[in-house]
């Protein structure tokens, strides 16, 4: 199946398609037209573009989609060990081809968080974006991180996906708030860009989160 459409509509597309009662597996790919392709497979995330454009040049190789049999492995130990998931993630950093590792960390963050909105927020009503982050994803994050808010930018401290020695985790963190506060806002389509990171020499990891 072939759909065109606005690019930054993408990632609420892919959710809606992924999640439906009735569509046993999708992956997404995009066409050389621009439009978003889908096939079999579990639903996969990617990354916006103005995140991908923050990261310097040479921090991983040419840029692949996830790695879905790795991810797919993964998720019913991040749902059984959940909060403690870190060891499990860096399993995955190491078992994915580099090329696909953001793609593929980004795409278990945002299965974790649309899994975790389901299970703790779904009574909810809908908030607005500003209090989606201080009432959802704040207080999740925390759960996995240390994490300051600062408006609509939360700072990790000593993120546990991160350092200066290994790749970013940041990805994962990224797909989990977009999993988590996707379903809680209206509009449901929520950007998150990755400013800084520790791997890349922060002091912390910054998020900044839009829609």
């Amino acid at each position: 199946m072939v759909i065109r459409g606005p690019a930054e509509q993408q990632l609420a597309l892919e959710e809606a398609l992924g999640t439906h009662a009735r569509v046993r597996s999708f992956e997404s790919s995009l066409s050389e037209g621009g439009g978003a392709q889908a096939s079999s497979g579990p639903p996969a995330a990617r990354a916006p573009a103005a995140a991908r454009a923050s990261m310097p040049a040479t921090a991983t190789p040419v840029a692949a989609g996830p790695d879905v049999r790795q991810v797919e492995s993964a998720l019913p130990q991040l749902a059984k060990d959940y909060p403690r998931i870190t060891p499990w993630l860096l399993t995955l950093q190491r078992a994915v081809a580099p090329e696909s590792r953001d793609a593929s960390l980004q795409l278990a963050g945002r299965r974790t968080g649309v899994w975790v909105f389901k299970r703790d927020y779904a009574m909810g009503a809908k908030l607005g974006l500003s209090d989606a982050v201080k009432r959802i994803g704040v207080p999740a994050l925390r759960a996995l991180a240390s994490v300051e808010q600062h408006g609509e930018q939360l700072h990790i401290h000593n993120s546990p996906l991160c350092s200066p020695s290994g790749p970013s985790g940041c990805k994962f963190f990224s797909g989990y708030l977009e999993g988590l506060l996707g379903a809680s806002i209206d509009p449901q389509t929520v950007l998150v860009r990755s400013l800084y990171c520790r791997s890349h020499g922060a002091v912390d990891c910054i998020l900044e989160i839009s829609h």
